[in-house]
């Protein structure tokens, strides 16, 4: 188990490929395993690195209290300690927030984002009472409730559901709260328009949850893809794996090789409009005038 001394804590990575550089970012109450499937897929052509925030998962926890410039500068010291000069960002649901920030505050490090799921801020009121209701469960220590239905949730099979919640476990629902709070308490929407880096914005077809977070994100960021997964909810890094990865690997080429190079990796089934970016999977000259927004309200 790779541990790095960073900041004053033993935080727990994982390593694995060669070529462009990828940054997996996890949400609160979980660790970096649900990006297991992703992450062995794409390190087959890049560089991916997975981390556990502290208090989550097998990195230890800390006194600093967690705020999302915090954890955003974890990635900045992680990528220093490892030696990576730039990366790409993979952020799933509100770890996004973080993915955002660190674009923000260090856009020479980040080459773009990709964000599963996600958002600028948590307007909408399931999903702050979600988060509300995780936050009192942390306070209570109620880690066995919040590894078993988070588990449940994400697991495709029996074993990813005991790798998932022994992960959980292992973390500090003190930090969990912090994470909570600070999600809850974030905005970036205004600053979105400073961000140059370009953002890939991927939500299931069957996601009514997140969706409508992304006409957020495209009417402000200012290089923004979005793709549509076919029959895919909210849970994309375990369940919509093999299609997530897919379209990141094409985004990643389409910006560091051009169009035609990420023409040629097979991307059948999705729904794609793009925004100051030059990379449609199906049809390079399509115009964009078929908006998949017209499905969402």
């Amino acid at each position: 188990m790779p541990l790095l001394h960073m900041n004053g804590v033993e935080t727990h990575y994982h390593l694995q490929g060669r070529g462009r550089t990828v940054v997996f970012l996890h949400p609160p109450c979980m660790g970096s395993r649900v990006f297991t499937y992703m992450r062995n897929d794409l390190a087959r052509d890049h560089r991916v690195l997975t981390f556990d925030f502290r208090g989550h998962g097998r990195s230890a926890s800390s006194g600093e209290k967690l705020t999302i410039p915090v954890l955003a500068e974890d990635i900045r010291l992680l990528m220093d300690e490892l030696d990576l000069h730039q990366a790409y960002l993979v952020s799933y649901s509100l770890a996004s927030m973080v993915a955002l920030e660190a674009m923000l505050a260090y856009p020479d490090r980040i080459r773009g984002a990709a964000l599963l799921s996600g958002m600028a801020e948590v307007s909408d009121r399931r999903s702050r009472l979600e988060a509300m209701a995780k936050k009192i469960a942390a306070a209570f220590m109620a880690k066995e409730l919040i590894a078993l239905t988070g588990s449940w949730k994400h697991a495709d099979n029996a074993e990813a559901f005991y790798r998932l919640r022994t992960e959980t476990m292992a973390g500090d629902p003190e930090k969990w709260k912090e994470y909570l709070a600070a999600c809850l308490d974030y905005r970036a929407t205004d600053r979105l328009s400073r961000i140059e880096k370009p953002a890939l914005l991927l939500f299931g077809e069957n996601d009514h949850k997140y969706a409508p977070y992304a006409r957020q994100l495209r009417q402000a960021l200012r290089r923004a893809s979005i793709a549509w997964i076919p029959r895919a909810d909210d849970r994309l890094p375990i369940h919509s794996a093999d299609a997530s990865s897919q379209f990141i690997r094409g985004w990643i080429a389409a910006l560091e090789e051009g169009p035609r190079a990420a023409a040629r990796i097979k991307t059948d089934g999705f729904r794609y409009e793009s925004y100051g970016l030059g990379y449609d999977p199906d049809d390079l000259a399509r115009d964009d005038q078929d908006s998949t927004f017209k499905d969402y309200r």
